[in-house]
């Protein structure tokens, strides 16, 4: 006792002068430098088309980034030289109504084309297919599932298309609002979550599948579940993207920048941030949870 009574009373002086060696230092950084946004995922539906355009802000400021507006953004199909201008619909929403579904075509590359003054931005992506969804069901977990505490858990029932080399990102819609935190982002390479997965062509596996989300449904919920076949570098970026979000604990590193698929052709020490990608869009029936 006599002696763990002098070890702890030295660990406490040791704290204490450590602690007294502390001094608040201020940095001034200066003014962040403010860079072009983009953020352009485009699908081969009927529906509306988005592409939103702002300014970024600094990492330790407060609020939304406010929207931009360009002289001019569009998309141009490489094959036919058809140019598909975006309408600015304010606060840098810009959209496009294609007059039929595909009207961009799979198996295409499509090219961005945004002016501002005098600098030109592009970018190219390719347009794969989509894949096909069976169903969505839902089952009462009474121990849980994944960690997760017990009730309705949904499941989507779909499989990869036949090929190697697919990507796909599962977007879950929760009472026709779309999960966005980090932990809903839900990439596969073909069916699993890394190359070379469990099987061509077959049923996503059961992380991809299940593993939805991690609270349960409750009773009168709606849930609906997007697929996009997506390009290998939209899944890389959106892989550095949540591990970006969940960069914390002990292990943490500084923020950084993630790398854009955007260039300003006429000047390329002009950085941008954001990411383009034509993706191929399945979507599943709504379930309600009884």
């Amino acid at each position: 006792m006599k002696s763990l009574f002098k070890y702890t009373f030295l660990l406490l002086n040791i704290t204490l002068f450590l602690s007294s060696c502390e001094d608040p230092i201020d940095l001034d950084l200066g003014p962040a430098k403010e860079q072009l946004v983009i953020d352009a995922v485009i699908n081969n539906s009927a529906d509306t088309q988005y592409i939103y355009v702002s300014k970024s802000v600094a990492y330790l400021q407060n609020g939304v980034p406010a929207g931009y507006a360009l002289d001019s953004i569009g998309l141009l199909d490489t094959s036919t030289f058809t140019y598909y201008p975006f309408k600015h619909a304010g606060n840098g929403k810009y959209f496009f109504v294609p007059p039929s579904a595909n009207t961009f075509d799979t198996g295409k590359d499509y090219q961005l084309i945004a002016r501002d003054g005098s600098n030109t931005y592009v970018s190219q992506s390719h347009l794969n297919a989509a894949t096909t969804i069976d169903s969505i069901t839902y089952k009462y977990e009474k121990d849980g599932l994944f960690g997760g505490n017990k009730g309705n858990y949904v499941t989507l029932w779909a499989k990869d298309k036949i090929g190697k080399g697919d990507y796909y990102w599962l977007r879950l819609y929760r009472n026709d609002s779309i999960q966005s935190k980090a932990g809903d982002i839900n990439i596969a390479i073909d069916n699993s979550t890394t190359e070379g997965g469990n099987g061509d062509g077959d049923l996503f596996i059961i992380p991809i599948r299940a593993n939805l989300t991690s609270r349960p449904w409750n009773i009168g919920e709606t849930a609906q579940v997007e697929i996009l076949s997506i390009t290998p570098e939209m899944y890389y970026y959106l892989n550095l993207v949540q591990t970006q979000l969940q960069n914390t604990g002990l292990f943490a590193v500084p923020p950084s920048n993630i790398p854009s698929n955007i260039v300003c052709i006429n000047n390329p020490n002009t950085k941008v941030l954001g990411f383009f990608c034509m993706v191929g869009k399945v979507k599943s029936q709504k379930l309600l949870i009884k």
